[in-house]
């Protein structure tokens, strides 16, 4: 699965404008007075103005460089506020996807993950900055009935669970090391914070088998 354009909602577009585009330096496409897009390596992410009274809260992650995951932080570090999993320490080892990343905040409090695939063997041998987010692979959704969601997400689209991660009732993974479909149960914390997760519009435009689709996800009960 590829993950060409992922589309959300925020509360401030001003905001949003300055977090991506002045603190790290992702390049603007496109504006409007009712959205944002910004070009994150192979793909677009894009924001669209929401005049709802609760800040939708998202999670969703840029691979990087596999030998830039230390300078990454550092990097991110300066610009925005980490996350830590414990007491001052940032760096997660997922040992069953062959994968590292960390966590931070972006100004709308998204929950944005940094994360090296080390099957993806993509070595990168310049300075870390704005271009060394190579895309967007993988974006959050929070559901009633996970594993219901799952499966009508696979029937429509041909995807499948994701082989290194075991499935459960109340998160499952979907895709491949390309790109991934995190569904959790609502309520669930995104992990490593104490946000929960609550069930807001998104759309994603993806990839599978040379294919390209459009899924529209619409909040449910939260």
């Amino acid at each position: 699965m590829q993950i060409s354009e992922v589309h959300l909602l925020t509360n401030s577009l001003s905001q949003t404008e300055f977090f991506y585009k002045e603190k790290l330096g992702f390049k603007l496409v496109e504006q409007t007075d009712e959205l944002l897009c910004f070009e994150v390596g192979v793909s677009r992410l894009w924001f669209h103005k929401s005049d709802a009274a609760e800040n939708p809260v998202y999670h969703f992650a840029f691979d990087i460089p596999e030998n830039q995951l230390e300078a990454g932080l550092e990097w991110v570090g300066s610009k925005a506020e980490l996350i830590p999993y414990e007491k001052d320490k940032f760096i997660v080892d997922f040992s069953n996807w062959n994968a590292k990343s960390f966590y931070f905040y972006d100004n709308n409090g998204n929950i944005l993950e940094g994360i090296v695939r080390y099957d993806l063997l993509n070595i990168c041998n310049e300075s870390f900055g704005a271009n060394s987010f190579l895309k967007i692979s993988e974006v959050g959704f929070a559901v009633e009935d996970v594993l219901t969601f799952c499966d009508e997400i696979n029937f429509m689209y041909g995807s499948d669970y994701f082989v290194k991660q075991p499935k459960r009732e109340n998160f499952s993974v979907l895709g491949d090391d390309h790109g991934l479909f995190i569904v959790s149960s609502l309520n669930r914390h995104w992990y490593p914070t104490e946000q929960m997760a609550h069930s807001y519009w998104t759309k994603v435009i993806f990839e599978i088998d040379c294919q390209v689709y459009q899924f529209t996800f619409l909040p449910q009960n939260s």
